[in-house]
């Protein structure tokens, strides 16, 4: 499913969007709010971006296959649109953030936005996880998760992550003298 996975304002009526499929650009959505009903918005900077990735302002959602429809960009490659380092590093912080809360969701979300970038059955099946079943269910947001299974599906996203990085770079590169 697409979701829009960053966004930021830019000017006016235009945004920023990062989707799932590693669509990338610019959204006027100057169109929308010249009418009803979100011509009735009062600051187009208010929106949040909702569990299923797509925007709403005070209950006005515009859906993420609508804005990739009119979002003017271009795809980036797998090895741009993300850092392994700074991906150990979110996690590694999840990891302590819902340690010292006791708030197993932290990592959930974190490992959940890893595991959507990458594919579900990517994921699951890197990490060995028999059961489909138990590891969606350990990655929706209204469930307490097994902790073993986010661990499970946090090696399997740092370990795809390093293997998509090493395929991006020129043989060059990656040879060792």
């Amino acid at each position: 499913m697409l979701k829009i996975i960053d966004v930021d304002w830019v000017k006016d009526h235009t945004l920023a969007l990062t989707f799932s499929d590693g669509f990338e650009g610019e959204a006027d959505l100057s169109g929308y709010f010249s009418k009803p009903p979100f011509a009735n918005v009062i600051d187009f900077k208010r929106f949040a971006l909702t569990a299923d990735g797509a925007l709403n302002w005070s209950g006005n959602e515009l859906a993420s296959s609508t804005l990739r429809g009119i979002t003017k960009g271009a795809y980036l490659a797998a090895a741009m649109r993300f850092d392994v380092e700074q991906m150990e590093e979110v996690i590694k912080q999840a990891s302590w953030d819902s340690m010292t809360e006791g708030r197993p969701d932290i990592l959930q979300a974190a490992i959940r936005s890893y595991v959507e970038l990458f594919g579900h059955r990517v994921v699951i099946s890197r990490a060995g996880i028999k059961s489909r079943t138990s590891a969606y269910r350990s990655l929706k947001p209204e469930t307490k998760p097994n902790f073993a299974t986010l661990v499970q599906l946090a090696h399997a996203v740092i370990e795809i992550a390093k293997e998509r990085v090493g395929e991006s770079l020129p043989n060059s590169v990656t040879a060792s003298n």
